[in-house]
């Protein structure tokens, strides 16, 4: 479910619009609200969806990036104020302790982002971006980017959706949760791929403001914090490309060239070798128990049924937290659907790059290894 915080004026407000519109609750209200703003900007007459198309596609990614543009620019990029990530068990708790979060999907959003950011910095020509900002530029260009995969040659060939925003809202039917379920795919796209900042329980001094966000917990983007409003003394987050994102933006990817005609050749893959490399060298070993139990399991050669990855993902992980941590009572309470969805979320990252693959129309296995640890080092 979506949570939405509002100040006092706010609710007085929407308590008005109830009361005069004569409408059953406030709940009512901000679904009314959520239907004409997705009525006023998702038309599904061709004239105005043609429109929206020819706008957006001059105004967001259009797949090209001039990395010595990047690099020129990002020659000498500041560090003052830069905020400090925090462990993963600090962010979502125990049970995602050395893991990337399970809302972290895939990849290719992230990769996808992170080249929206590079094209933001070119354009801009400064290193440091609004988050703000880079949220609306990254989701529009998300939903055209669909938009053009959903109409390409390769649609059937693979699936890529997950983690993407929902690009039409006729992908639904009228009713009050289709209108939910867009705005909701957009803000977790926007909040889990691009970034966001933080609502911590217990703040403490020495991180004033904190972040969250793929990009950021796979240190693939630098953020810092700056007043934005001297009036109200609040603080702003600015991101920039890291070394690593760097590293990884300048590898091309064969799927996203093709969508935009930079390519014409149909890429055989989501990623390419190198990106696949750089997936298992610079990120995987920012996650310790993942590290772990992705190279776990590497070594089999065919892993007959998801059962079999939850047993090695229940052995493993609490033998890791029995190591690392004072306290492991959580480990008694974890629910079998918990360890399903954090093992089979790890597996299907893992058969995005092409290292298993399983037969489609199985649903739990068996899945087979394509690839051997030596091929991704």
């Amino acid at each position: 479910m979506v949570q939405i915080f509002l100040n006092s004026d706010i609710l007085a407000q929407i308590k008005a619009i109830q009361n005069n519109e004569n409408l059953k609750d406030e709940q009512e209200v901000i679904i009314r609200a959520i239907q004409n703003y997705s009525k006023k900007n998702n038309s599904d007459s061709p004239q105005q969806q043609n429109s929206f198309e020819d706008e957006i596609s001059n105004t967001t990614f259009d797949g090209h990036i001039e990395m010595e543009k990047i690099r020129n620019i990002l020659q000498y990029v500041t560090s003052e104020n830069l905020i400090k990530k925090l462990p993963q068990h600090e962010i979502y708790k125990m049970p995602d302790a050395g893991m990337i979060h399970r809302f972290h999907t895939k990849i290719l959003p992230v990769k996808f982002s992170l080249m929206c950011l590079s094209k933001m910095i070119i354009e801009e020509e400064r290193s440091w971006i609004d988050l703000n900002d880079f949220k609306d530029y990254a989701l529009n260009s998300a939903k055209f980017f669909i938009k053009k995969f959903n109409s390409s040659s390769i649609q059937n060939k693979f699936k890529i959706h997950t983690g993407f925003p929902i690009s039409k809202l006729n992908n639904f039917k009228s009713d009050n949760y289709s209108y939910l379920s867009y705005a909701r795919s957009s803000k977790r796209f926007t909040e889990q791929f691009v970034g966001r900042k933080l609502r911590m329980k217990e703040p403490q001094k020495e991180y004033d403001v904190q972040m969250g966000g793929a990009l950021f917990e796979m240190g693939l983007i630098k953020a810092k914090s700056e007043i934005g409003d001297e009036l109200h003394n609040s603080k702003k987050i600015y991101v920039t490309l890291s070394e690593n994102g760097k590293e990884f933006v300048s590898y091309k990817n064969e799927l996203i060239d093709f969508i935009y005609n930079v390519q014409a050749n149909q890429p055989s893959s989501i990623f390419s070798q190198q990106e696949r490399e750089f997936y298992f060298k610079k990120i995987l070993p920012e996650f310790e128990f993942e590290h772990i139990f992705v190279k776990l399991l590497l070594e089999h050669k065919q892993i007959e049924h998801t059962s079999k990855i939850r047993d090695l993902f229940k052995k493993e992980f609490f033998t890791f937290c029995e190591n690392k941590f004072d306290d492991v009572k959580f480990l008694n309470t974890l629910q079998e659907e918990a360890v399903r969805i954090r093992s089979n979320t790890i597996m299907g990252r893992l058969m995005e790059f092409g290292i298993f693959t399983k037969e489609p129309k199985f649903k739990s296995g068996p899945y087979t290894r394509m690839h051997n640890l030596s091929d991704l080092r």
